[in-house]
């Protein structure tokens, strides 16, 4: 072999050793060079982010306090629980009122359902919220009323000026021919379950037992007026029952 071409063949090997050296380490260098600077621009942006987000974090704390607070005063708005006797007793109560001018003389108590909670877990950042286990429940009431226009609406403000949460979802009455509105008011309670309050039970020790009229009637009203003619018919109509009774012996 020449000296030529022998030199031709080295400046041949050599090319090919550049080549290959650009092919395999060049260019693989240059890829993690550029796959580096691209994780260094996330993490600088993550970076500015935190700190911006760190400089509000005072403010972020201050609103987290206030809806702290405000989550409070709705849980404590709400019932830790209603049972039967809660239903009844308000009821009861809601009678006591005078200027309720309202009689129940009838109520259809259905059990507790759970209502579903509609709001989402996660927030727009895409961070998943904790769940704090508190449950809420509805107990659907029909109550039968007979009352008054404006007894009617002193009813719904009684109901819903009450620091427990209730609501009418509906109201179906008509006049009387004595000109008294009676039909019936479908009255939901609500309470929640999983929060640190703890049920209180009722105090029924003023409710007479053992007896059809539970909730008795007002004192000077319209609708008291009313059950007391009918009261008096009865006892009426007792006492004739008592003497022909007699002079049947």
């Amino acid at each position: 072999m020449k000296k030529s071409e022998l030199q031709l063949l080295l400046i041949v090997f050599g090319v090919l050793i550049l080549l290959a050296s650009w092919q395999f380490v060049y260019k693989s260098n240059q890829a993690k060079t550029q796959e580096l600077n691209t994780q260094n621009a996330e993490l600088q942006t993550t970076v500015d982010r935190l700190e911006i987000l760190n400089a509000k974090m005072p403010e972020y704390v201050a609103g987290i306090e206030q809806m702290r607070a405000g989550g409070d005063l709705i849980i404590d708005s709400f019932a830790s629980g209603v049972r039967i006797e809660d239903q009844v007793m308000y009821l009861y109560n809601m009678e006591l009122v005078d200027s309720n001018d309202v009689r129940v003389p009838s109520i259809n108590l259905q059990p507790a359902q759970v209502v579903p909670y509609a709001g989402t877990l996660t927030t727009e950042e895409g961070y998943e919220l904790q769940d704090d286990g508190i449950g809420m429940y509805k107990l659907e009431t029909t109550v039968g009323v007979t009352t008054t226009n404006n007894g009617l609406k002193n009813v719904l403000n009684y109901i819903y000026g009450m620091d427990s949460r209730k609501s009418v979802s509906g109201v179906t009455l008509t006049t009387d021919t004595d000109g008294y509105l009676t039909g019936n008011m479908n009255l939901d309670f609500f309470y929640l379950t999983g929060t640190d309050d703890s049920y209180v039970e009722q105090n029924i020790s003023g409710v007479s037992t053992g007896t059809t009229n539970i909730f008795g009637v007002l004192n000077g009203s319209a609708v008291q007026s009313q059950s007391e003619g009918g009261q008096d018919q009865e006892a009426g109509e007792a006492e004739d029952d008592g003497t022909d009774a007699e002079s049947a012996e």
